[in-house]
């Protein structure tokens, strides 16, 4: 007598998921919670600074070449960063100012309005990346997956800090987030609206930020994963691909026209932006890149979280070797990608951060599912666990949001000019403030070339005799511009500070720590934001140096 085996596939569900999933309307409810308490995170002091954008990327790239179309031409006319976010804020601002060669004008008198909108606009994108989080989690792993998944990103310490902030690095999130969805709908599915949606999704990423392009891979493997699967439907494939191609240009053209009509210039300032990336910033931290984004994924992302994340993907793995490729190629290949760089910044592994995210919620799904013996009990546990994860996120986002809403250092630096120093008199002023900020002082300033990071490389003690002899008798220094050259050891720089000093009549500080804190050293990441206890206020240590013996 012959057994007949039983060939069915079996269904993808894995198998530590507690049964049965929240209701449809309990999980909208627990997401609606979820994003009202991250866009609460996102929208805390959203107004820092202004009416001076500090942070460098946000005062130069996206607004003002967004301000600026409205003079006629909608090519950004720079290419070091794609431009779809400059296009959404473009039709923003029409909206939002009625658009005109007037707005120029008025930017270039107050530009806190256009900021803020700016800003708003990236903080309700960064929300919208939560609820994209839970689609996520819950399209490969059940709605629980998904409810951790969007509680995470909601309080994650990196996402929330640049919803607050008009930079591409948030805005990247939410079409990688669609395209990692549509990549595995096309591997279960592989229907043509599937294919479409991983391609056009990730051109929209591509056009946003060129890194976030990689996930084209994932499409790839989605395709071959199919193909793995059943080898007779190749050409099906095949056409998903193009579909697949065709979305992704389609896209990516429509956000980003002028990279390809200018292509020459902009193929120019991808590379030298390339180049730029292989060779170490003066003053950054002297580690390899690997270990480097290791540690922001910690602080960043969170370590409770990321260790969920690990034991997700193994879990996954082992359930499902398929999905959990789908889920891990992209962050497994934009960590060694990046970390191969000369420079590094956490921000820039943001785009892997959703992924994450969905493992760290499988992780404690499985985690908890496989503790628990009854379903009731293993959702409060997914709930604790959860909870658990999140009190560290939630702890950085609430103290950095509170740093920000009060006075920068480099506010009451001005504050003080204005009220101590004549009026008129001329200043040296670091290259550490915006030009909107060297501006508002409406006095002589002494001329400080670019690139920035080339200034340390060029300080000498002879210039302390030359501010006198200009009648420069008041420099500004900023910790920020200061500690670069100092941590990189440069000599020039630690004798030209230590002349400044013994030179200095007077020297008045306004520093960001805590009264009794420790400082905290240079960082290109810590240093901008503020996410050590230390930090009191947002801003570096600035000095006010007045030379002895100065006439103004």
């Amino acid at each position: 007598m012959t057994v007949q085996q039983d060939t069915a596939p079996r269904p993808l569900v894995p198998r530590y998921v507690p049964d049965p999933e929240p209701r449809r309307r309990t999980a909208l409810l627990l997401l609606a919670a979820i994003l009202l308490g991250a866009l609460a995170l996102r929208l805390w002091n959203i107004d820092h600074g202004l009416p001076f954008a500090y942070n460098f990327d946000e005062a130069e790239h996206f607004v003002p070449k967004a301000v600026g179309m409205f003079d006629g031409s909608l090519d950004p006319g720079y290419y070091e960063n794609p431009p779809a976010l400059t296009y959404l804020l473009f039709a923003v601002f029409g909206v939002r100012f009625g658009g005109g060669a007037g707005l120029a004008a008025d930017f270039a008198v107050d530009p806190e309005p256009a900021f803020l909108t700016a800003r708003v606009v990236v903080a309700l994108v960064g929300t919208l990346v939560v609820a994209l989080a839970y689609w996520a989690g819950a399209r490969f792993y059940g709605r629980r997956t998904g409810l951790v998944a969007a509680a995470l990103m909601a309080v994650a310490f990196l996402p929330v800090f640049y919803s607050k902030h008009a930079l591409n690095d948030v805005v990247t999130l939410a079409p990688v987030t669609a395209g990692l969805v549509g990549a595995l709908l096309a591997y279960e599915r592989g229907r043509w609206i599937d294919w479409a949606l991983a391609g056009g999704a990730i051109g929209a990423a591509a056009a946003t930020k060129y890194t976030a392009g990689a996930m084209l891979l994932v499409v790839a493997l989605a395709a071959g994963l199919r193909f793995q699967r059943d080898r007779s439907e190749l050409r099906r494939l095949l056409a998903g691909l193009a579909v697949a191609g065709v979305a992704f240009a389609v896209l990516f053209v429509a956000l980003a026209p002028y990279t390809l009509l200018n292509f020459d210039d902009a193929r120019g300032e991808i590379s030298g932006q390339s180049r730029q990336a292989d060779t170490g910033k003066l003053g950054q931290d002297d580690v390899y890149g690997w270990f480097y984004y290791a540690g922001t994924l910690g602080w960043g992302f969170g370590w409770l979280p990321l260790a969920a994340a690990l034991g997700g993907a193994v879990a996954a793995v082992r359930d499902d070797w398929r999905r959990a490729l789908l889920l891990l190629a992209f962050p497994v290949f934009l960590y060694l990608f990046l970390g191969a760089q000369g420079r590094f910044f956490g921000r820039w592994l943001m785009p892997a951060y959703p992924m994450l995210c969905v493992l760290a919620g499988y992780g404690i799904v499985a985690l908890a599912g496989a503790l628990a013996r009854r379903p009731r009990r293993a959702a409060a546990m997914v709930a604790a666990a959860a909870a658990l994860a999140c009190v560290q996120g939630v702890l950085a986002s609430v103290h950095v949001d509170t740093v920000l809403g009060r006075e920068d250092t480099r506010e009451q630096a001005r504050r003080w000019i204005d009220a101590n120093v004549p009026a008129g008199a001329p200043l040296v002023v670091e290259p550490f403030v915006p030009e909107s900020w060297r501006d508002a002082l409406e006095r002589p300033l002494w001329p400080v070339k670019r690139p920035y990071q080339a200034y340390e490389k060029r300080l000498r003690v002879r210039r302390i005799e030359r501010y006198r002899k200009r009648s420069h008798c008041w420099v500004v220094v900023g910790s920020t511009q200061k500690q670069r050259g100092l941590k990189a050891g440069l000599r020039s720089s630690r004798n030209y500070y230590r002349a400044l000093d013994a030179a200095s009549a007077e020297t008045v500080a306004f520093s960001p720590f805590a009264p009794g804190a420790d400082p905290v050293g240079f960082s290109y990441d810590w240093s901008f934001n503020y996410l050590p206890r230390a930090y009191e206020r947002p801003g570096p240590v600035v000095e006010i140096h007045h030379l002895a013996g100065c006439t103004p």
